[in-house]
């Protein structure tokens, strides 16, 4: 899959940010008219496998869609047909497949017909569902469960795009430890163990989901999803006291723990190590980490870590993620306010 910090990537994403912010879009999007206003749009009848095709270098583009696409893929379809007039380095004329059924096939590099077609299906999921509505609506959830996550999931069928397209947005804004799964494609968090390359057979995602700590199914858009929360939840209440009580800072506790379990001589080195993949877990601003979530996927990720993982031995190791996660979380919350 390509780089999601490739520059041409950014400018995708960033433009469909300016136009969603121009307009003042909110789902479901007029893709229609917007795309009315900026090109002469025919539908017509054909055999060929595209879904459309747009002829750029033209005073106004001409835009021609195949006739009897499914609702939800004609409007991706639209969405991606803009992209390619909007991105203004994208030029010619463009034959696109736009799969908006398919996961894997709609943002994976091997199966576009180049760059341009990656960067229009990420402007046009960016456009039809805008980072802006479906953060808060992300950060609203004060726990990860079944309850919040249908609660979400039907505010995003109101998006009006394809499951696995609105899955695939979804996935952006959670933290690592969500998978997704429609038919044989699948969407995931950031950070998420990597289920392998769709089309996906059934044993490989039935040996994913058993692998999984909890399992949810889902109707939504017409299809069945399958949600795997692949970090585990743990119980902090023990924890949380202690930290409430405990003077130290958080690194004092990590340098404390890393000292009895590595040694004095090793322990400032592997603290920085750790607090490396606190850091590196959370960086996204983006996403809205809550306490338990921090702690949940640090543990994971750190017990992934045969340099790192016999740290989770420790006593009061426990008592650092706590304190360094509510750290994380009141420094976020300062600077919101701010």
């Amino acid at each position: 899959m390509a780089s999601e910090n490739w520059p041409s990537l950014k400018a995708a994403r960033t433009r469909a940010k300016t136009l969603v912010n121009k307009f003042d879009l909110k789902p479901p999007v007029d893709v229609k008219a917007l795309l009315l206003a900026r090109a002469q749009v025919e539908y017509v009848d054909w055999s060929h496998e595209c879904d459309a095709v747009t002829v750029l270098g033209e005073e106004l583009p001409r835009v021609f869609v195949r006739s009897g696409l499914h609702p939800l893929r004609e409007r991706f379809t639209l969405a991606h047909e803009l992209a390619h007039i909007e991105l203004a380095w994208h030029s010619g004329t463009v034959d696109c497949s736009v799969d908006s059924d398919s996961i894997g096939s709609e943002f994976s590099v091997a199966a576009a017909s180049g760059m341009q077609e990656r960067e229009a299906n990420e402007f046009a999921s960016r456009f039809l569902v805008p980072d802006r509505w479906l953060s808060p609506l992300v950060s609203a959830m004060t726990s990860i469960d079944r309850d919040s996550m249908q609660l979400v999931l039907d505010q995003l069928a109101t998006a009006e795009i394809s499951a696995q397209a609105g899955l695939i947005a979804l996935s952006r804004h959670l933290f690592p430890g969500h998978a997704f799964f429609v038919d044989e494609s699948f969407a995931i968090s950031r950070g998420t163990a990597w289920p392998g390359i769709p089309p996906l057979d059934i044993c490989e995602i039935e040996r994913y989901l058993e692998r999984a700590v909890a399992v949810e199914e889902f109707a939504h858009q017409g299809r069945t999803v399958y949600w795997a929360l692949t970090v585990p939840s743990r119980d902090r209440s023990e924890e949380e006291e202690h930290a409430f009580l405990d003077a130290r800072t958080p690194n004092q506790v990590l340098v404390s723990s890393c000292s009895r379990v590595f040694g004095e001589e090793h322990a400032k080195t592997k603290a920085m190590s750790i607090n490396g993949v606190v850091g590196g877990m959370t960086r996204n601003i983006e996403l809205h980490w809550h306490e338990n979530a921090i702690i949940s996927v640090v543990w994971q990720r750190i017990q992934d870590n045969s340099e790192l993982q016999e740290i989770l031995t420790d006593h009061e190791f426990p008592l650092y993620l706590h304190k360094r996660a509510r750290v994380i979380v009141e420094r976020r919350a300062e600077r919101a306010a701010g």
